[in-house]
C-alpha cells in the first residue's frame, strides 16, 4: 500500500513539473523528461528515442583548471603539439616542453647569446620545434635642438630543435635581425619569422630608412627564400591562414609603450600577403597602437586583429572590408557595470582595468567565436558575426591588479605629450620638447610585457586553453 501511495505521489509530481515546464521554460522540459525517464526504471537500450537537450547560450564553463609552475617570469608564448599531448612554453631564457598527462617537464631548452624568447611553435607533424628570440643590443641618445633622438638596435635568432630530443637542428640568423614571432605553414613547408626593423641598406650609418618584414624559410633546406616587407614599424604578430594560401602580419613596437602621432597611424597596419607569390594583397589600416595578435577563421575567410589600442577588428579576406569592430574598451556594457560595482567606482577608484587590451586571440574550433585573452586576466568570447561578448572566464580572486603588471598604460599620455615615431633606422624616436618617458613607466625586466595574461593556445580538439601568465605559471582551462 505504501509503495502504491509513493508511486502516485511521484507520478503527480511529474505531471505538475511537465505542465509548468511546457508553459514556461524549454530547458525545464528537458530536465523533467530526464526525471520521468529515470523514475520509470532502467531504460531499454536502442528502443527509445532520446530528445537532444535544448541549446544553451555559448557561455564557456570553467570546469577544470590545472596549473604548472614552469618559468621565473613572463610567458610570452605557449603552443600545443599537434597531438595535444605536450605543451611548449617560452619564458625569458628557456623554452620548456611539458607532458600534459603527467605534468612532467620533458625538455628544457636554453637560449643563445643571452637573448629572450618571444615565440615558440611546433611543426604540423610535431617533429620540429622552433623558438624566436631577440635582445636589445644598443641604445643611444643624441640632442638635436629641443629634441632628443633615441636609437634602439636589436638583434635576434631562431633556434630549431628536434621536438623529441631537444637537439638543435639549425640556427636561423638573418644578419642578426630580431625575431619577434614565428609560425609554421599548415603544410609544414614554410617557417615564417616576424622581424624588423630591417635597414634598407646593409651598411647604413646614422638615421636610415628601415622596414618591418616577415621572412619565409623553406623547411626542407632551411634557406631564406622570400621577404615580405611591411611598413617602417617592426612586424610583431603573424598568422597563416588554415588553407595555407595567405599570411598576415601586424605592425608594432618593441616595448609596446610608444606609439605614433595621429597623422602616422598607418604604421600600425595589418598586412595580407599571398604565400605562393609573396604578393601583398591588402593593407588594413585603423589600429592606433601596436598590434598584439592575429588569427584567421577556420574557413580562412576572416582575419581578426587585436592591438594595444583596445580594439578587436574582423576583416574580410576576400572583399578586404572591415566587417565588425568590438568596443574600444573590449568590454560589454553589462561587464563594465559589473566592474564598476566590484571596484566601487563611487569611491573614486578607477573602474576600468588599465590593461584590458587583448594580448592573444584565436578563433574557436567551429569558427563561431573569437576567444581573446587580455592583460587583465579575463578571457572573453566574442560572437563572430556581431563581435559581442557572449561569455567570460575570470580567474579566482579577480580583479587582479599588480603594480608591475600596470607599468604601462597607453591611455595616460595626453595628445600633446605622446611620443611620436618618425623615420626608423633601425628605430628613430622623437619625444616632444626633449622629454623622456615618465619616471617609472618602464619598470621591470626587458622584454617588457604589460598585463597578467600574456599568451594562450587552443588545444587541437578545441576543448582546452593553455594560458601563459606573467607569474611564470601555465594554466590549463577546460572549456566544455
Amino acid at each position: 500500500m505504501r509503495t502504491v501511495f509513493f508511486r502516485f505521489i511521484q507520478l503527480f509530481c511529474i505531471w505538475i513539473l511537465t505542465v509548468f515546464a511546457s508553459s514556461n521554460d524549454p530547458l525545464a522540459l528537458t530536465a523533467t523528461q530526464a526525471f520521468a525517464q529515470n523514475s520509470q526504471g532502467p531504460r531499454q537500450a536502442d528502443t527509445q528515442e532520446t530528445r537532444a537537450p535544448a541549446t544553451l547560450p555559448p557561455e564557456p564553463l570553467n570546469k577544470k583548471e590545472v596549473v604548472f609552475s614552469r618559468h621565473d617570469g613572463v610567458i610570452p608564448s605557449v603552443a600545443f603539439s599537434p597531438d595535444g599531448k605536450r605543451l611548449a612554453s617560452a619564458g625569458n631564457n628557456w623554452v620548456k616542453i611539458t607532458d600534459l598527462e603527467t605534468g612532467k617537464e620533458l625538455l628544457k631548452l636554453k637560449n643563445s647569446r643571452g637573448m629572450s624568447y618571444f615565440s615558440v611553435a611546433f611543426s604540423p607533424d610535431g617533429r620540429t620545434l622552433a623558438g624566436a628570440q631577440s635582445m636589445l643590443k644598443e641604445r643611444t641618445r643624441q640632442r638635436k635642438g629641443d629634441l632628443t633622438i633615441t636609437t634602439l638596435i636589436y638583434f635576434g635568432e631562431v633556434l630549431v630543435w628536434d621536438a623529441q630530443t631537444g637537439a638543435v637542428q639549425i640556427r636561423l640568423n638573418d644578419e642578426d635581425g630580431p625575431a619577434w614571432a614565428l609560425a609554421f605553414s599548415p603544410d609544414g613547408k614554410w617557417l615564417a619569422v616576424a622581424t624588423g626593423p630591417t635597414p634598407e641598406e646593409k651598411n647604413c650609418k646614422g638615421v636610415c630608412p628601415a622596414f618591418g618584414e616577415i621572412t619565409l624559410w623553406e623547411t626542407g633546406s632551411w634557406k631564406l627564400t622570400r621577404r615580405l616587407r611591411g611598413s617602417s614599424a617592426p612586424i610583431r604578430a603573424l598568422a597563416f591562414s588554415p588553407d595555407g594560401q595567405l599570411i598576415a602580419g601586424g605592425a608594432g613596437l618593441m616595448d609596446g609603450g610608444r606609439g605614433p602621432s595621429v597623422e602616422e597611424e598607418f604604421k600600425f597596419e595589418v598586412f595580407l600577403w599571398d604565400v605562393a607569390t609573396g604578393e601583398l594583397k591588402q593593407k588594413f589600416p585603423g589600429h592606433t597602437n601596436s598590434i598584439t595578435s592575429l588569427a584567421f577563421s577556420p574557413d580562412s575567410h576572416l582575419l581578426a586583429s587585436a592591438g594595444h589600442d583596445r580594439t578587436l577588428k574582423i576583416w574580410d579576406c576576400r572583399s578586404y572590408e572591415l566587417k565588425k569592430m568590438a568596443s574600444d574598451q573590449m568590454l560589454s556594457l553589462e561587464e563594465m557595470q559589473t566592474i564598476a560595482d566590484s571596484t566601487n567606482a563611487k569611491s573614486g577608484k578607477n573602474a576600468m582595468p588599465p590593461v584590458s587590451w587583448l594580448n592573444s586571440i584565436i578563433f574557436s574550433r567551429d569558427g563561431k567565436h573569437v576567444i581573446g585573452g587580455s592583460g587583465d586576466s579575463i578571457i572573453r568570447f566574442y560572437e563572430r558575426e556581431s563581435v559581442k561578448i557572449v561569455g567570460v572566464l575570470k580567474p579566482p580572486g579577480w580583479p587582479i591588479l599588480r603594480s608591475y603588471a600596470l607599468a604601462y598604460d597607453p591611455n595616460i599620455y595626453s595628445s600633446s605629450g605622446q611620443p611620436t615615431i618618425d623615420r626608423q633606422g633601425p628605430i628613430f624616436t622623437r619625444l616632444p620638447g626633449g622629454r623622456g618617458l615618465p619616471v617609472g613607466m618602464m619598470r621591470g625586466r626587458w622584454p617588457f610585457h604589460a598585463g597578467l595574461l600574456n599568451s594562450f593556445a587552443l588545444s587541437p580538439d578545441g576543448r582546452t586553453l593553455a594560458i601563459g601568465n606573467s607569474d611564470g605559471k601555465i594554466r590549463l582551462v577546460t572549456l566544455k
